[in-house]
C-alpha cells in the first residue's frame, strides 16, 4: 500500500467525494481544495505527489492553477476536463499538466493514471549527471535545463522526459509505447493525437529559439530526432 499524498481539486463536492474514494481504496492519501487559491495554499504547505486539478473551478481556473504550481514545482499534473475537445487538450499540456481525464472520470482509469505518473516519477528520481547533446541542442539531465545555441528554454516535465528520449540516440526512431512510457502515460489510455501535441509543442519552442525542425513524426511508428 502506499502512501503518497495527492491533492484533489474540484468545486464539485460530489466528485472530490468519488475520487477520494476511490484513491483512499488504492491506499493513496488524499488533500482536497474547492477553489484555485485554496488549491495553492494546501500545495504549498503539503507537498503532494500527485495534483489532480480541475479545469472549471472559477478564478483563478484550472489552467492558471497548473501554471502557478508549474512555476515552483515538476509535481506531476493531471487535469480534469468536461470536455473532450482537442484545444482542452492542447491547452492542458500548453499550461504544463501532464495528463488529463475527461469526465465522468472512471475509478480505475484515475487510479492507473495516478499510479502511472508516481512510478514514472520514481524512475526518473535517482542521480544523473549526463549532458546530451545534438548540434546546438544541448539537455542537461541533472538540472534539467535546455539551451539552444546557449540559450535557455523552458520544458514542461513531460518535454523534457520526450526530449531527453529523443537525445539519448539521435537517429533512433522511438515507438509510441516507448515514448508514452518515458512520459509516465498508459498506452491503454492514450492517443496519438496526445503525443503528437507534445511533440508540436517541442517543435515550436526549438523553432522560436532558432533551432531546426528537430522532432520528426514516422508514420505508424513513432518519433525520432532529425539530428541534421
Amino acid at each position: 500500500m502506499t502512501s503518497e499524498l495527492i491533492l484533489v481539486v474540484d468545486d464539485n463536492p460530489d466528485i472530490r467525494m468519488l475520487v477520494r474514494a476511490c484513491l483512499e481504496a488504492e491506499g493513496f492519501k488524499v488533500v482536497e481544495a474547492e477553489d484555485g487559491l485554496q488549491a495553492l495554499d494546501i500545495f504549498r504547505t503539503t507537498n503532494p505527489s500527485v495534483v489532480i486539478l480541475d479545469l472549471a473551478i472559477g478564478q483563478p481556473d484550472g489552467f492558471e492553477v497548473c501554471r502557478e504550481i508549474r512555476k515552483e514545482s515538476g509535481v506531476p499534473i493531471v487535469m480534469l476536463t468536461n470536455r473532450a475537445e482537442e484545444v482542452d487538450e492542447a491547452m492542458c499540456l500548453a499550461a504544463g499538466a501532464d495528463d488529463y481525464i475527461t469526465k465522468p472520470v472512471s475509478p480505475r482509469i484515475l487510479a492507473l493514471r495516478i499510479t502511472t505518473q508516481l512510478r514514472h516519477r520514481g524512475l526518473q528520481s535517482g542521480p544523473a549527471v549526463t549532458t546530451l547533446t545534438a548540434n546546438d541542442l544541448v539537455l542537461d539531465v541533472e538540472s534539467r535545463e535546455f539551451q539552444i545555441a546557449g540559450k535557455s528554454i523552458p520544458l514542461t516535465r513531460t518535454e523534457f522526459d520526450f526530449l531527453r528520449l529523443l537525445m539519448t540516440q539521435p537517429r533512433r526512431v522511438f515507438t509510441r509505447e516507448q515514448v508514452l512510457e518515458v512520459i509516465g502515460t498508459s498506452p491503454d489510455f492514450s492517443s496519438d493525437h496526445l503525443l503528437d501535441t507534445h511533440a508540436s509543442r517541442l517543435r515550436i519552442k526549438i523553432r522560436e529559439a532558432g533551432g531546426h525542425n528537430a522532432i520528426g513524426a514516422v508514420r505508424g511508428v513513432g518519433y525520432r530526432l532529425f539530428s541534421a
